[in-house]
Parts: structure tokens; C-alpha cells; sequence
């Protein structure tokens, strides 16, 4: 489910067991624009099985989600107050959040809206830490999200034709960079370091790091540092790899820099080219690239690549 969600863009929270969290706000200029359109990219990435809500609060979407409306009855604090906005709680916790609702209850406290019109220094008076914690979900007050770092395997492999040296290697290279910068896990994330990486037609494998000193997500750089790797190839090889060591922010590609107006209109291109991948995916977009003129099989001459971000 959490994956799923991470496929339409979203940055989730994750700390229960099979309740998740994440913000539309970022979303909503994607999938059609308003919030209606980031549930229904969610929808269709889970399929009809878990409930959807929206509300400006985890503990409004988790009530639009089971379809409860005002007022709000305040034993929904039971399971609330056990999470901790968000975080797993043992049975001790969940039979104080308990004995809390039934103490509210005998004070004639019975909806949600009821308890936001108490003062805190009541609460606290009463009840200490707990009592406020209830207080702050009932009057929509929560901490920020905290989504998870997820932790991808971003790689890509090609399997190549018996054979394959000199400026075909470059190509398949090539192609691999492409592919791996195209990868819906990315994100727009800048890449940190790779992983050149090949299975040898005598047997075992072969692989070397590459650092890049700074982040990048540049086609171009990441051939030009990856290139020079391939001659050092012991021999052979039957598949090509390519992975990612790590992750940086986006929007941090620096090394390619023009004048007169190009840079911005570069990272607008960008923009879009990302933009239309999420929403259509990772082949939505694609380039010819020559591989092979000198073949007499024309499926050998070029091969579909994804179009670079720019």
C-alpha cells in the first residue's frame, strides 16, 4: 500500500499497521488539479480494497474515511489517543485513552466538539498530558507528518548480444543511464553515486563504484564519468548494470549551466517531462537511439530510450 502510494508521488507516513497518512497539497498539480483528483490517482494506484478519506487532520481523514460525520462521538478517541498521532501504542496506553472516555462521559462530555470547548488548564487540572493530547485532536491540532524515507532498489539492467564492444558498449550504456534517470523511484531526486556493474560470458561478475562530488541527474555528466569505466570491463559480458548508491534532493543538478535564458527554460522542460511521467509512467516519453547502423538486422540499427529530463 505504502509503495503504491510512493508510485503517484506521495510522501507517506507509515507508523500502523495498515493505516497510512500523506499530504495532497503537493499532489494536487499532477492529478487533475484539485484534491479529488489526487483521491482518485490513489484509488486506482490501491485498487477498491482500503478506505480513502480527506480531512485536515489525520484524525479528520481517518473519520472521512469510515464515513463519520458531526458530531463526533468521543470514544473515536480511544484508537486515536493509542496511535499518539501516528505512533504505535501498547495495551497500557490504549486502556488510559479508555478510562479517559468513560471519565468525559460521566462529565457529560459526549461529542468531539463538546471537548474543544473545554479550557486546557481544565484538562491538564483533570486529566495531566493525556487530557491535553485529547484536547489537541478534538480541536484539530496535530503535529506535521512524518513521512518515511523510502528505500528503493533504483537500478536498471540490459542484457546484451554476443559480441557487443567499442561504441555499442557506449550504447548500452547509454541506454542504461536513460532508463535508470527515468525510473518512476526517483522521484526527481539527484543521484549521489553509481554502480557500474556487468555478469561475465566466462562466469562471475564484475562491478565498480563511481562518485560524482556532487549531486547530479544529468544524462551527459553521468556518461562522461561511467564511459571510461567500460574499458576497464576484464572481458566479456552477457548483461550490463547500473544502480544507484544513493539518493540526493532535487533540484540540485548544477553542472550543466547555459546563458541567455536557457537554464530556466531547461528546468521548466524538466518539469514537465517528470509531470507527465507520473502521470502516464515510465514510458511515456521516449527517443531513438542508434545502436547498431552497421548491422544488417534492421531491430539492431536503434531501440527506444527514455527521454532525457533535461
Amino acid at each position: 500500500m505504502v509503495r503504491r502510494l510512493e508510485g503517484i508521488g506521495a510522501a507517506v507516513e507509515a507508523e500502523r499497521a495498515g493505516e497510512v497518512f500523506f499530504a495532497v497539497d503537493g499532489l494536487r498539480g499532477i492529478h487533475g488539479g484539485d484534491s479529488a483528483g489526487v483521491l482518485a490517482s490513489a484509488r486506482r494506484a490501491l485498487g477498491a480494497g482500503p478506505l480513502l478519506g480527506l480531512g485536515p487532520t489525520r484524525l479528520g481523514a481517518f473519520l472521512d474515511a469510515r464515513g463519520v460525520r458531526p458530531p463526533v462521538p468521543v470514544p473515536v478517541l480511544v484508537g486515536r489517543l493509542g496511535a499518539g498521532s501516528g505512533r504505535s501504542a501498547g495495551a497500557t496506553a490504549g486502556k488510559a485513552a479508555g478510562d479517559l472516555v468513560v471519565a468525559l462521559e460521566r462529565l457529560g462530555v459526549k461529542t468531539l466538539e463538546d471537548l474543544a470547548g473545554i479550557s486546557a488548564d481544565q484538562m491538564a487540572d483533570r486529566f495531566g498530558a493525556l487530557g491535553l493530547a485529547a484536547l489537541r485532536l478534538a480541536r484539530g491540532e496535530e503535529e506535521p507528518l512524518r513521512p518515511r524515507q523510502p528505500h528503493e532498489d533504483l537500478a536498471e539492467q540490459i542484457e546484451l548480444p554476443e559480441g557487443t564492444a567499442g561504441r555499442q558498449l557506449d550504447r548500452a550504456l547509454a541506454l542504461l543511464v536513460d532508463r535508470l534517470l527515468a525510473a518512476p523511484a526517483r522521484r526527481g531526486r539527484t543521484l549521489l553515486g553509481l554502480r557500474l556493474g556487468a555478469v561475465l560470458a566466462a562466469g562471475g561478475s564484475w562491478s565498480v563504484d563511481q562518485g560524482l562530488g556532487r549531486p547530479s541527474a544529468s544524462a551527459r555528466v553521468l556518461r562522461t564519468v561511467l564511459t571510461p569505466r567500460l574499458q576497464t570491463l576484464p572481458g566479456p559480458a552477457t548483461a550490463l548494470r547500473l544502480r544507484a548508491l544513493g539518493l540526493g534532493p532535487p533540484d540540485a543538478d548544477q553542472l550543466e549551466l547555459a546563458v541567455g535564458g536557457e537554464e530556466p527554460r531547461r528546468r521548466r522542460l524538466g518539469a514537465a517531462v517528470r509531470e507527465v511521467r507520473v502521470t502516464q509512467g515510465s514510458e511515456a516519453l521516449l527517443k531513438i537511439l542508434p545502436v547498431d547502423l552497421d548491422s544488417r538486422v534492421p531491430e539492431r540499427w536503434a531501440t527506444l530510450t527514455p527521454f532525457p529530463e533535461l
